[in-house]
């Protein structure tokens, strides 16, 4: 598929919801957040223990865990060369319009925002996505090509989430003390037959069920993430960014929240060292701009509930009925 320049220009230009433009300027204040505020409270601890993985002294559940053979580590590398040359195969075998070279591009995204997104994830359990930067990039360097967006953003963003779901499955199978061979068999095992699956009940699903993936469908079977993923397709991949974020476009005044997410981690550290018992000590800036991650297909109602939820739960009754814990 590519973009039709002309009936573009005869139909209209793009419209977004003030929801979903907001969303995207929050998504590009949270990516740039998160390097800047990791970098700021936890770049010294990262640093120190990178210094120390090898060095430091086994705790109680590493020392019980070497009864057991460990995977080697050529295991993941050979996995990782053959999932890279599958991928290559994909990629250049099909007409995409996704070149090789982008897929290179793509690949170093996870390794520079793996540490950061995972440390952050694993303090507030929310996991910032790469899926507006992996669009915003690609819409860029191969503009006009919906398919190639697509792959590129899969690529670029699942591979990362993937990547931090897979360490938190070996974090807890080493405190549950299972066998790190087993883990990494079961891991590979898992993710090949849940594809094999997926992809089954979906081609299904769209042949059985009437009138799927429409929003009079009776069933409310009505895809909305789907929906949201074939927008970004038209957004992102067909329309591009240049023609609506670009300086003179509609919402190009949507770039300033890449400074405005850089800027406000600076503000609340300063804030925090010169007011240490303030509660800036507690000011985390990419979970605030991150946790728009769902709108849409979440709506502001939803969001409205997990909010009441959220106080009910986690500051009047943790405070007032310890003993429920």
């Amino acid at each position: 598929f590519n973009f039709n320049e002309t009936a573009y220009k005869e139909y209209s230009p793009l419209y977004l919801s003030t929801q979903f433009a907001m969303a995207y300027g929050m998504s590009f204040a949270a990516i740039s957040a998160v390097l800047i505020h990791v970098a700021l409270y936890h770049g010294k601890e990262i640093w120190r223990q990178f210094r120390m993985a090898r060095h430091q002294e086994d705790d109680v559940h590493m020392r019980l865990m070497k009864k057991y053979r460990d995977a080697e580590d050529w295991w993941y590398a050979a996995l990782f060369i053959i999932m890279v040359g599958v991928s290559f195969g994909v990629v250049t075998g099909w007409p995409t319009g996704f070149p090789a070279w982008a897929f290179v591009v793509c690949l170093l995204l996870p390794i520079i925002w793996l540490i950061p997104i995972g440390l952050i994830q694993g303090i507030s359990n929310i996991q910032i996505g790469l899926n507006v930067l992996t669009e915003f990039i690609i819409g860029y360097m191969v503009p006009g090509k919906p398919m190639a967006m697509m792959m590129f953003k899969n690529y670029g963003y699942t591979s990362m989430s993937q990547a931090l779901y897979f360490a938190q499955d070996l974090k807890l199978g080493h405190y549950m003390k299972v066998p790190p061979r087993v883990m990494f068999s079961s891991q590979l095992i898992a993710s090949i037959w849940s594809a094999i699956i997926q992809i089954g009940v979906m081609n299904w699903a769209l042949a059985k069920i009437p009138d799927i993936c429409t929003e009079n469908q009776k069933d409310s079977y009505t895809c909305p993430s789907g929906h949201v993923y074939y927008t970004a397709s038209v957004i992102w991949g067909a329309i591009g960014p240049a023609r609506i974020f670009s300086h003179g476009a509609t919402y190009a005044n949507l770039q300033w929240f890449w400074l405005v997410g850089a800027a406000t981690p600076i503000l609340t550290w300063i804030f925090a060292r010169r007011w240490p018992r303030s509660f800036w000590r507690y000011v985390c800036t990419p979970v605030i701009y991150g946790g728009t991650g769902l709108l849409p297909p979440a709506t502001v109602h939803i969001f409205l509930c997990w909010g009441v939820v959220g106080i009910m739960f986690n500051y009047f009754v943790k405070r007032r009925y310890t003993g429920w814990g």
